[in-house]
């Protein structure tokens, strides 16, 4: 298992070797995306928006107030590594003294802690390659098969299965934040259409939902998250429980109730 602060704290190390090159290069060699390119802007905010989660989180441990201080400190200093200050300038000046040990030791032994509220599967490196293959199984085939009227419905699908592919092989990170968040965007996408809030259901929109039910099954249950059900609805109910997603409970009210 692992956890946010985990998680954030491997990052930062896996970013923190000595390098004479500028910060933007540095980071955009690590990752291999062209720098200051859309993969590179998308990396750079999941990274900080990783480290205000984790403040979040701090914020609601139950820790000492002076010991809650420090780790807010550090983790202010985190995302300055990621700042446009710093990436202008050479990355073992100003980037790596942000991702000291110094910083980083005090996030990742909070990692127990912080692993209390919020914990999911590490997946090995064979595990993640199984997910992405059948995440982009799903594109591929969502790709080639257009809702004729309700085209926004399969394109929320997409989205939510490129961020969930595009955070998880370039990061690494699974469960909590980002990629979570994407598949939500995806379940909440097909429980709509699940649901009969497109009218006039076609034989393309039951094959797009029957195709996304089984594929997004197999991934729920690759990563350990969902087990022994069989219906879409409680497919649906469970995915949603044991994910810990959060989504307003009116929208929820409705789609349940929206029913053929």
């Amino acid at each position: 298992m692992t956890d946010p602060a985990r998680e954030l704290a491997d990052a930062c190390e896996r970013l923190s070797k000595p390098s004479n090159k500028r910060g933007d290069d540095h980071l955009a060699e690590h990752f291999s995306v062209p720098t200051w390119s859309t993969e590179f802007f998308q990396i750079i905010f999941c990274l900080s928006e990783r480290a205000d989660q984790l403040g979040e989180i701090i914020n609601n441990l139950e820790i000492d107030e002076d010991y809650k201080k420090d780790a807010l400190i550090h983790i202010r200093h985190i995302k300055k590594a990621f700042s446009r200050e710093t990436m202008m300038h050479t990355w073992h000046q100003q980037g790596i003294t942000y991702l000291s040990r110094e910083n980083i030791q005090p996030i990742k032994m909070l990692s127990p802690l912080v692993r209390k509220k919020i914990s999911y599967p590490k997946l090995d490196d064979s595990e993640i390659d199984e997910v992405l293959k059948l995440t982009d199984d799903l594109e591929k085939w969502l790709s080639k098969h257009q809702l004729n009227e309700q085209d926004f419905i399969r394109q929320a699908i997409l989205d939510g299965i490129r961020q969930f592919r595009f955070r998880l092989e370039r990061i690494g990170w699974l469960g909590w934040g980002y990629t979570v968040a994407s598949l939500r965007d995806i379940i909440g996408a097909y429980l709509a259409l699940e649901r009969g809030i497109v009218p006039n259901k076609t034989p393309d929109s039951e094959a797009v939902l029957k195709k996304a039910y089984g594929s997004l099954r197999k991934i729920y249950e690759k990563i350990g998250i969902l087990k022994d059900v069989s219906n879409t609805g409680e497919f649906l109910l469970k995915a949603y429980g044991a994910a810990s997603l959060v989504m307003d409970s009116r929208v929820i009210a409705g789609l349940l109730s929206h029913a053929d």
